[in-house]
């Protein structure tokens, strides 16, 4: 693949993810809520940071600039989910796990993505930001059905995420046949969960 078309897509995906991250922060403080899965943000939270300085190298690119305009953002999300989580939090729990709970899940996040790119993918992060990225297009689907509403959640978000991820699923697909795998499985889950909300928004608009 030329680097011209690279950039593009890099540039496709950094773009896309932002506007996700944008909206999601902008349907949290709207909706009074969380607007991205816990799990999903924790190993989201943790690329980003492993990616921006923890295993970046000198000189930094394209990629390691927009992995920093992304962490910022996810600052914010994660901010949002400390704000509005306790009230998704289960009630046959004490309130007081809320926040051991809540860094037990980060600190999970951290090491599996810095274990996971330092012993199996040379430091590079590709496997790692597939496979979270495959298991937050399916919590997504979940926090959906677990809410049955469109709560911090909108059509834009869905879109856009699916986009998002498969403009470096075609970079990086062409290298790996298991990252082509993780990438296609997140296209099929992010267009069942596109499909879901449209669902959901028209049953809404056509309740009484």
């Amino acid at each position: 693949m030329g680097k011209s078309l690279t950039t593009v897509l890099t540039l496709v995906s950094g773009i896309s993810w932002t506007l996700v991250y944008l909206l999601i922060i902008y349907r949290s403080y709207r909706d009074k809520t969380y607007g991205m899965p816990f799990w999903a943000l924790a190993f989201n939270f943790s690329w980003e940071l492993i990616f921006s300085f923890v295993l970046a190298t000198p000189p930094i690119g394209l990629q390691e600039t927009i992995n920093r305009v992304w962490l910022v953002f996810d600052v914010f999300i994660l901010v949002t989910y400390f704000m509005y989580g306790k009230k998704e939090w289960p009630s046959y729990l004490s309130p007081k796990l809320f926040y051991p709970y809540s860094l037990l899940v980060l600190l999970t996040g951290y090491f599996f993505v810095y274990l996971i790119s330092v012993e199996l993918d040379h430091s590079q992060g590709m496997y790692a930001a597939f496979i979270q990225n495959l298991m937050m297009s399916w919590l997504f689907i979940a926090m959906l059905n677990r809410r049955k509403s469109l709560e911090g959640q909108s059509v834009g978000i869905a879109l856009l995420k699916m986009i998002g991820t498969l403009a470096p699923t075609i970079i990086y697909g062409l290298k790996s046949n298991f990252v082509l795998f993780l990438g296609i499985g997140c296209f099929v889950a992010d267009l069942v969960y596109l499909i879901l909300l449209m669902r959901i928004r028209h049953l809404k608009n056509h309740s009484y």
